[in-house]
């Protein structure tokens, strides 16, 4: 019988022969899209983010996770996004997003978000 030994890696959480990868995306890529690359166990791969990407968005890379244990195949590597808000501003991107907060859109009601019918499917069920 064979042994297989996985070494931890830091950068992913995993689950089962799935992994997840949490990505830091700034405002700008979250919100006009971009491709960035993302670490893999067998190197880098290239993700399109999507226009409008919002924080907890998972993008799903099939068969990039770990080998399926005496099946043929593997697992998926998971990519959860998570908009990055800096810290310290340069003026200039203090004025920027000045200009921005002036012509930008308010963000959605509640009911718009899925919260409210999340919760209302948690009631539902008694949970």
């Amino acid at each position: 019988m064979a042994v297989l030994d996985i070494a931890e890696d830091p950068r992913f959480e995993r689950q089962g022969d799935d992994l997840i990868y949490d990505l830091p995306a700034s405002f700008t890529q979250a919100a006009l899209g971009a491709e960035v690359e993302i670490p893999t166990p067998y190197g880098d791969a290239t993700l399109e983010i999507h226009p409008g990407t919002q924080t907890g968005a998972v993008y799903r890379l099939r068969g990039k996770g770990l080998p399926r244990v005496g099946e043929a195949g593997r697992g998926d590597l998971h990519v959860r996004v998570h908009v990055w808000t800096p810290v310290k501003l340069t003026a200039e991107q203090r004025e920027l997003l000045e200009q921005l907060a002036k012509v930008e859109s308010k963000p959605p009601a509640e009911g718009h978000t899925g919260k409210k019918f999340w919760e209302q499917l948690r009631q539902a069920f008694g949970r």
